[in-house]
């Protein structure tokens, strides 16, 4: 995968924030609803997070929320390796689970936003989607 420049990553970044600025508009639970979504692509990830509360799953969300956003995904290249070895080590969690999450999130942020859900939008949450997906099977 060839890097975003650090003008194509702040482009991304400005994009996807854009995109949540949607999901002030709803009043459902929005992080249950990527919760669903994630347990649907992926059961055994329910399984694994049977122990975890609603703060600790808010927590989480707000970590994947900071990565969809981040200018320069190569600077959390250390934190993807202790996360991805911690959760690997200590719970059992698979690799290609962040990807399905985030895929999860995606989902959801494109079905509030409805119409208003642009070409470029699908663009760059797929490319960013991948740019962290592959740093993490890089880690």
């Amino acid at each position: 995968m060839i890097r975003p420049s650090a003008e194509q990553e702040s482009a991304m970044s400005e994009l996807i924030a854009e995109s949540l600025e949607y999901l002030a508009d709803t009043d459902l639970d929005v992080y249950q609803r990527v919760f669903d979504a994630f347990y649907r692509e992926s059961p055994a990830a329910e399984n694994l997070m049977l122990h975890m509360d609603e703060l600790t799953k808010g927590r989480m969300l707000e970590e994947v929320t900071r990565l969809l956003m981040s200018v320069d995904v190569e600077l959390e290249a250390a934190y993807l390796d202790f996360e991805l070895r911690n959760h690997e080590q200590a719970y059992g969690v698979e690799r290609h689970m962040y990807r399905q999450l985030f895929n999860a999130f995606a989902a959801v942020v494109r079905d509030l936003a409805g119409d208003r859900w642009t070409p470029e939008y699908e663009q760059v949450w797929h490319s960013r989607i991948d740019e962290l997906s592959s740093a993490m099977e890089a880690a």
